[in-house]
């Protein structure tokens, strides 16, 4: 029986509905879904099967949906005082949370549905962890228990249930893999957002775990924005396909075989460009793997955007657009602790590579550039 199990992570839970979108792509059915906080949450809607109502959900989010008499939020540093000022007052309260998990709750799809379920949550009355499952919770009660699990304390006012002041499932179990192997797991998907939590030891070694884990940085747990989010699903989206082979790359993404294409087409013309060079760095010896990490390298000095699925054509383009757009500088009489305090990344892979597309000498200071050389080298093979 395969599990799904999804972390906490506030925000960052738009990945893991880019993470279904990619299962739904792949036709993988799952039997058991387990969660804590904003797991729980997608964790309800992937028990509903309501995956179009997911994605519409987290791709208009917005702090007025979330929250009453939130700041308007215009970056990170007023996103973070306003919350810590939400604090000082006792928390945010939960009501709008709690609404939208009443919208969304359904009750007879969620309790027949052939799939099972259960979330984490942390009782602070008793110290304790509380798993509560469609097996051993009444409808009226787990809805309330989602809530519990998704109030991240002390940014949320704590749920109350009865006599009990409940919390965050991330203090207890972040990733709750063991609660998908008492529901009955032979194997397991387990999205892990990398958001602060405990994380319990797995108690059975034997059980096959696949973990699916952001190759980026996500944006803020707390950055509740649709532009964000909307980048969140496709990252969560490319990194699925990526671990199960069906796309190329590693930060960045790229077609299937889009990668080797670009090394047999390319390799003969770098070869010869660094024959004619006394330094040729990174492309020592380079096989496969290295020349992948190198057109990574050449994508994140020009700040291309991760978030896309490029081929061969596309990626060229891009690339050599932005080689066209960045700034010529001659800096020959510079020294090297100049030219890192004045200077990106992209400027100094434009001088390289007009260096050596017009043959001239280039300042012995670049050689302590490997990555822009190695871009450098990798254009003018493009552009030949």
């Amino acid at each position: 029986m395969l599990a799904i199990v999804l972390s906490g992570g506030g925000a960052k839970g738009a990945y893991e509905v880019g993470v279904w979108k990619a299962l739904r792509k792949l036709h993988i059915k799952y039997d058991i879904v387990t969660g804590t906080s904003i797991g729980a949450i997608n964790g309800m809607m992937m028990t509903q099967k309501e995956f179009y109502k997911c994605l519409r959900i987290w791709k208009n989010i917005n702090y007025d949906i979330l929250y009453d008499n939130f700041k308007q939020i215009n970056n990170s540093k007023e996103m973070y005082l306003e919350y810590l000022n939400k604090i000082v007052d006792g928390g945010i309260d939960t009501k709008k949370i709690e609404q939208l998990i009443n919208d969304n709750y359904k009750p007879d799809k969620l309790y027949n549905s052939r799939i099972a379920f259960g979330v984490v949550s942390f009782n602070l009355s008793t110290r304790k962890v509380t798993v509560s499952t469609k097996k051993n919770t009444r409808p009226d009660k787990l809805k309330k228990y989602i809530l519990a699990s998704a109030t991240c304390f002390p940014f949320f006012k704590p749920t109350k249930i009865g006599n009990d002041i409940l919390v965050d499932g991330g203090y207890y179990d972040n990733l709750p893999i063991n609660l998908a192997i008492e529901l009955g797991a032979t194997e397991i998907i387990a999205v892990d957002l990398g958001s602060i939590g405990f994380k319990k030891r797995i108690k059975n070694k034997d059980i096959k775990i696949t973990y699916i884990e952001p190759n980026n940085k996500l944006d803020s747990f707390l950055m509740f924005d649709s532009n964000v989010t909307k980048r969140m699903i496709k990252l969560g989206y490319n990194d699925t396909l990526k671990k199960f082979k069906k796309l190329d790359g590693k930060l960045y993404t790229f077609k299937k075989g889009t990668l080797t294409n670009l090394y047999y087409s390319y390799h003969n013309q770098i070869d010869d460009i660094c024959s004619k060079l006394s330094y040729i760095g990174n492309f020592k010896n380079y096989d496969q793997k290295k020349f992948n990490k190198i057109i990574e390298d050449t994508l994140e000095i020009f700040k291309v955007k991760v978030d896309k699925i490029y081929n061969s054509y596309d990626l060229n383009k891009i690339l050599l657009d932005k080689l066209e757009e960045t700034k010529d500088i001659n800096f020959d009489k510079f020294d090297l602790d100049e030219i890192k305090k004045i200077l990106d990344k992209s400027i100094i892979t434009k001088y390289i590579y007009l260096k050596l597309q017009n043959c001239d000498k280039i300042n012995a200071v670049f050689n302590f550039f490997p990555k822009e050389f190695a871009a450098a080298i990798y254009l003018l093979a493009v552009r030949r």
